[in-house]
This record gives C-alpha cells, structure tokens and sequence, in this order.
C-alpha cells in the first residue's frame, strides 16, 4: 500500500472519509487493501470535500489525484475539441481502435470533476475495450444548477454522435453522477428521434435525488463516500426550490424504461448508492432489458480511482472493459 492516500468520489480524485469508527466486525467482506487506505486517512484527519466552499473543493480535488490510480496508458492520439458550440471534450483513440466509441461522463456529484481528473480511467477503457472514448465537461453546481448538466451531456452526445464512423457502436457511459447523466442521456437518445445509444455502462451510479435509499443512512460514514457529502452535493447542484424526484430517472415510470439500450451495471456493496444501483440493474432487467449487473461484493464507492494499486478494483475495472467488449464489439 503506498503511505499517502485520499478517498475516492468519481474516477479521478481521493478525498478524506469522516465519520463513525467502524466496529470489528463491520467490515468482514471488506477488502483489505481498501481497509487500510480507509484506516490511514482515518488517522490522517484531511479535509473532506463538504467541508469547503465548492471553488477550492474543485481545486483540492483536482490537485489531489490518487497515488492509488491508474498509471496512464499511451493512446494513438489525444485530442481536444468542442462539441455543440463550447462544450469541450477531449477524445482518447487507442493505438488499435476499432469503429466504435464510447461517451463518458465523469463523476463529483455535479459539483466538482473535470475530463483531466477522470482522464487515468477514460484512458485506461479506451485502452481496454478498443473504443475510442470522448470524455466530456459539462457545467457543474453551484454556479450552473440542474439541469445545465444535463443539457450540456445531452447535446454533447448529439454532436459527438455524428462523428462515429459507418458501421461503428455507440455506447454511453460514467461514475457516479457520471451514471446520472448517462441515464439522462440514454432517454434523451431514445426519445426524441436522434442516434440511439447501442449500450449504456452505469458506474455505480447516483439515481435518485431525494437520498431515500436505505444504503444511504446504513453505510453513511466511513467508506469514502459519505452521507454528508451526498447532501453537500445536492444542495450545490440543485436550486433550493427544485424538486429532487422531477430529474431522478428512478422516478421514471416502468414503461419508460422498456426498448433502452442494454445496460452494464457496476455496483460496490460498500457504497452508499448501492441499494439503488442494484435496483436500478434489477427495474431495467424487468423492463426486458438485456443487462448485465456487476456487484463487487468488497469494493466502496470510487473504486475506479483505486484500480491502480487495488487487486479487487482493477478486477471489476477489468470486468466491465470485458463486459463492454462482449456487448458491443
């Protein structure tokens, strides 16, 4: 394990977890590797993200990369761009590209993030399911409440979607509120008469906005992502009079869900959002929905940012690049 750690929330920065000290016991299916990363920020005592002003929280996040991601790989060629206007985006093709790609959207809660924070796991799926990926910056909280997030990632996949060449998959995909959007863009895709998505890849994904799945309160402190930083991300990204069920797919009513794209679904026993990940693998799949759900039984949120030093992290990384490969390729 290296000696300086800070926890995960999305795939491309660690911030200091806070709260209860676990009991023995709690954690038998814990990974180890991950209990020890927990154990020394535990001692550590770094600041956590709901603790600040969102403005130096981004800075935090984005100067604080894990030492614990993934190292980069080499990619044929790394551009940057915009789509629809001004929305950047930066596209990772992969020395042996096939014709198709993938959309990724990062995680943060919609309030921090960025494509260069995410960039060690966009680099590392294009490397892995020989997709080009083209990871997109969308507008974030509080400054651009819901749902200029959703707008931004919405039309980021309209443009980007002209670009895939002939006889090349379309696939969408991210972490955490990344899945949000993901979620977002999928519906918009199938409903309103543009390109459908051939496959949407969730990341232990945020769902519902009203914080009402039990996961929530029952692993509420200590395992990177906690409570209190859900709530502080609500309430930079929401507007104080806005309704959280209004934007939560998983106030979509069933018949919306039925005719969406197949579905990878990676869901951590040790995060908090993973009641509604899991029940959101098991909506789709009821729908007729073909989905393939991935539940790592000893992982937290964030393992994305682990997967660089983390065996059970890199494996259920490993596992959806496998996954993506089956189903698109």
């Amino acid at each position: 394990m290296r000696t300086a750690v800070r926890g995960a929330l999305g795939s491309g920065w660690l911030v200091r977890v806070v709260g209860r000290k676990r009991k023995a016991g709690d954690d038998a299916a814990l990974d180890r590797q991950v209990a020890a990363a927990l154990e020394f920020q535990r001692i550590a005592r770094m600041p956590t993200l709901d603790s600040m002003e969102p403005v130096r929280a981004r800075v935090y996040a984005e100067q604080g990369l894990s030492p614990l991601e993934l190292e980069p790989v080499a990619m044929a060629e790394v551009i940057d761009t915009h789509v629809a206007g001004d929305i950047p985006v930066r596209i990772f093709v992969p020395p042996d590209a096939s014709a198709h790609w993938l959309v990724y959207f990062h995680g943060g809660g919609g309030v921090i993030g960025s494509i260069a924070a995410s960039e060690p796991a966009t680099r590392y799926l294009a490397a892995h399911t020989r997709c080009t990926v083209a990871s997109v910056e969308y507008r974030l909280g509080p400054e651009h409440r819901n749902p200029a997030a959703i707008d931004d990632a919405c039309e980021a996949y309209d443009g980007l979607a002209e670009r895939v060449p002939a006889g090349g998959k379309l696939a969408i995909g991210g972490d955490s509120f990344g899945g949000f959007l993901t979620a977002h863009v999928e519906h918009h895709a199938r409903t309103t008469g543009g390109r459908r998505a051939d496959l949407q890849v969730l990341i232990y994904p945020l769902l519902d906005q009203t914080l009402s799945s039990p996961s929530i309160d029952r692993l509420a402190d200590g395992y990177l992502l906690t409570r209190s930083m859900i709530h502080w991300f609500r309430r930079n990204y929401l507007a104080p009079d806005d309704d959280p069920r209004t934007d939560s797919p998983w106030y979509w009513p069933d018949h919306e869900l039925a005719g969406a794209a197949p579905a990878i679904v990676a869901t951590a026993a040790f995060d908090p959002l993973v009641d509604e990940g899991d029940g959101w693998a098991e909506r789709l799949s009821a729908a007729g929905v073909t989905v393939r759900h991935r539940r790592s039984p000893s992982l937290v949120h964030g393992f994305l940012s682990l997967a660089g030093a983390v065996r059970a992290a890199r494996a259920a990384t490993d596992q959806i690049c496998d996954d993506v490969i089956e189903m698109l390729h």
